[in-house]
């Protein structure tokens, strides 16, 4: 596992290239969700809600419009985490925010790569499925 600090430098340099390549978007890391969303009334999403946040909250004219979760191989093979991802995946599906999640890698070796850039948009601008 890549730990907190590598969690935090995947988190910051892909901040960074969102600032630099969307200027006109807002940007925020690790904000709670009680922030972003109303409290789920589904007791199973409560506990996501209460402590959870997203990685990189996207506004577009101030209006959230998709959550970014890089994440390491944990997010794949630990039972525990995918079910946190699942719960958060769920809060943002019922309140109809996209979620873009990928692994640290692509951070790592593929923000320039323009196919990135054009899923980026995908879900920043609200047109993806």
């Amino acid at each position: 596992m890549l730990g907190l600090q590598g969690d935090e430098k995947i988190i910051g340099n892909l901040y960074l290239y969102l600032k630099r390549h969307f200027p006109r978007l807002k940007f925020e890391k690790k904000v709670p969700l009680k922030n972003l969303f109303t409290e789920p009334e589904n007791k199973w999403l409560k506990s996501i809600w209460s402590y959870g946040h997203a990685d990189i909250a996207i506004f577009r004219h101030s209006k959230l419009t998709c959550i970014l979760e890089p994440g390491g191989w944990y997010h794949a093979k630990e039972e525990k985490q995918k079910i946190r991802d699942i719960k958060k995946d769920k809060i943002c599906k019922l309140h109809n925010i996209n979620v873009l999640r990928f692994f640290n890698d692509v951070v790592n070796n593929d923000l320039l790569n323009p196919k990135f850039k054009k899923i980026l948009k995908k879900y920043i601008y609200g047109k993806i499925g």
